[in-house]
């Protein structure tokens, strides 16, 4: 029998950007789809773009929450699906047949508690695929969520934990990690994320020292990462500051390519 995978997309004033979303969930040719949406009641013209697509969503709810995680779980308490899979307002899957890949995947995988592929990094400088392999989750967050399907019973036995501000699917998927489940990775480009609008640089160092944080509580001394990662966040701040855009692109564009051919 096919898995039942349920899609969760979580949105709050995101009008701009969920139709994509939706278009590539709804479009996917798989039959055993459970497509639900948490909206944190929107204040634009979310819910009536979402309105226009009721009759393909499983489930629909709109009220307030206490931010993306909370919502997140009440995603998770609402699917009725073996597997879940976040993607989130302005990311989408890569193409229609990707779930209907990813369960046969998981069909000869019967070992695997979560399935994970690549996705492909968008820019303003230009688009570029990343392929996880032999993904380790002990020291920082190695996979994209809108590119790991994980067993619905895990998630709800981890759910996420909303102290966290930024770090909360981290220190879920590396503790369903480090219990010694079985993370699969699949040789299939899954998602399309999203960087282009990027976080602000103080939110990105709010993000890592939240990391960081978790890492040192657990007992890993993460001092030297801490600092390199700093050292580098800086310079790239820096020079997005200092260098106009014309130039800093094809810049970048080299540097990533560069990068993610290592």
């Amino acid at each position: 029998m096919e898995p039942k995978i349920s899609v969760i997309t979580v949105t709050f004033n995101a009008e701009k950007t969920v139709e994509k979303t939706v278009r590539s969930v709804i479009g996917q040719r798989y039959p055993a789809l459970e497509y639900i949406v948490v909206d944190g009641a929107s204040k634009d013209g979310t819910m009536a773009l979402l309105e226009g697509f009721r009759d393909r969503i499983s489930v629909l709810v709109s009220e307030p929450d206490k931010g993306i995680y909370d919502a997140m779980n009440k995603g998770i308490g609402l699917a009725t699906g073996e597997w879940i899979i976040f993607m989130n307002a302005g990311d989408c899957f890569l193409d229609d047949e990707v779930l209907k890949d990813v369960a046969a995947f998981i069909d000869s995988h019967p070992e695997a508690d979560a399935v994970y592929g690549g996705y492909e990094q968008v820019f303003e400088y230009g688009t570029y695929p990343v392929m996880p392999r032999n993904v380790n989750l002990e020291r920082k967050m190695s996979v994209s969520h809108q590119a790991i399907f994980v067993k619905t019973e895990l998630l709800r036995q981890h759910p996420f934990n909303t102290a966290f501000r930024f770090a909360a699917d981290f220190e879920q998927l590396s503790s369903i990690y480090l219990e010694g489940r079985k993370f699969v990775g699949m040789d299939r480009l899954i998602a399309r994320v999203e960087k282009r609008e990027g976080t602000t640089f103080e939110n990105e160092i709010a993000s890592a020292e939240e990391m960081y944080s978790l890492l040192s509580s657990r007992g890993i001394d993460i001092a030297a990462e801490r600092k390199k990662m700093l050292r580098h966040k800086k310079m790239v701040r820096l020079f997005k500051q200092c260098i106009p855009g014309f130039l800093s692109a094809p810049v970048l564009r080299l540097i990533a390519k560069y990068y993610k051919a290592l």
